[in-house]
């Protein structure tokens, strides 16, 4: 018998003010309230899995950036969403095993900050953001879910390079003027995308996940969508139950009914095991891969050029270099890297540069990091 494995993903952008709808949390004070009532061990809890364990959540951080105006009153900067979470509930997303993710929104020509673009030609913001969370804050995350689902074969490529677990898969759901996700796979298994078209199985590198709706005006989860996935697993194929909503609302009440929704249909598949997961660790149940240990990246020099070596093969064809040259700027590198294996680079810099930061992650989403100063 396969199993059920429950992710809850947080599209975590921050404040929204938006005077037509009042439900939005327009500030700080109000995200944080909202926010400390998932954190509450008795609601994770509250409704345990097969094995008794509560409901865990993939925190899926924005970045705020690259945008011209603020007409909702987003927390723009650098790192600012991400660093509020990791001040205020730390200790807590660790404890709870709970996972760091990334969310992009691309800026669009217009500058609008609550606009979004499907031109991946825009902006080159993603890779900024990515250098300078990896430069800055150490971290070089291993899954990812587009801003509003919205993808392009141009940058389902870019993410197929990079980030080895992706829930933007929104199957069937056609998101207005932006992506018709109907050709996907609209069940909860895993694919591999077609390098031209995402939403169909090919040969692309990463893993896409489904991922749907909590409650919002284009989708709302329902009995059917749990009972398909419990139908699967009692099939004998494994599969990932994951819905989505975003920290700018109120929504322990939603999780709570997605929770008595669980275990209603749980209660007519006694035979069928379930538990919560993070988003990672979810497509590693789905794999019947065991918890990989961690993963060391080594950097030396030798002979102008710079090694690199990892203690298991990497997803990436090369790592994500991420270098500050003497003026400050903080700027990605792909130039004069050359793989050696699956677990080793060489690197030979050319341009001046005072602090390279470098990124991977293995195939079942293990990340490293490694620094070294000019």
């Amino acid at each position: 018998m396969a199993e059920v494995s429950v992710v809850v993903c947080m599209d975590t952008e921050g404040p929204c003010a938006d005077p037509g709808d009042p439900e939005l949390l327009a500030d700080w004070e109000r995200v944080d309230a909202a926010m400390d009532k998932l954190f509450d061990p008795e609601f994770r809890r509250r409704v345990p899995d097969s094995a008794g364990g509560g409901l865990r959540i993939g925190w899926f951080f924005l970045t705020w950036t690259g945008f011209r105006t603020n007409p909702r009153g987003r927390a723009f900067g650098y790192h600012a969403i991400r660093d509020h979470y990791l001040a205020r509930w730390g200790d807590d997303l660790a404890a709870l095993g709970d996972e760091q993710c990334w969310h992009y929104h691309q800026p669009p020509a217009s500058g609008i900050g609550n606009e979004w673009s499907a031109d991946w030609g825009s902006s080159d913001e993603f890779d900024r953001i990515v250098s300078r969370q990896l430069f800055e804050r150490d971290w070089f995350p291993s899954c990812y879910r587009a801003g509003g689902t919205i993808m392009s074969s141009e940058s389902s490529r870019w993410v197929d390079a990079w980030f080895p677990v992706d829930y933007s898969n929104r199957a069937p759901i056609d998101v207005p003027g932006l992506v018709d996700w109907a050709p996907a796979p609209a069940d909860w298994s895993l694919y591999h995308p077609d390098p031209e078209d995402f939403r169909r199985p090919g040969a692309g590198h990463r893993l896409m996940a489904r991922c749907l709706d909590l409650r919002t005006s284009i989708h709302a989860f329902a009995e059917a969508d749990v009972v398909a996935a419990f139908e699967r697993a009692r099939s004998g194929r494994p599969a990932i139950l994951s819905t989505f909503d975003h920290d700018y609302r109120d929504i322990r009440g939603r999780l709570e009914s997605f929770q008595d929704l669980l275990a209603s249909t749980a209660s007519r598949y006694e035979d069928v095991p379930w538990r919560y997961a993070s988003p990672v660790e979810a497509v590693r149940g789905y794999l019947g891969a065991s918890q990989p240990e961690p993963v060391r990246l080594s950097v030396r020099r030798e002979n102008g050029s710079v090694l690199l070596e990892a203690s298991a093969p990497a997803f990436q064809a090369i790592p994500w270099i991420a270098v500050a040259a003497p003026d400050g700027e903080i700027r990605s590198v792909r130039e004069g890297v050359v793989r050696l294996a699956l677990d080793a680079w060489r690197w030979t810099p050319a341009g001046e540069w005072r602090e390279a930061a470098f990124g991977i992650s293995t195939p079942h989403g293990m990340p490293a990091v490694a620094r070294l100063a000019a």
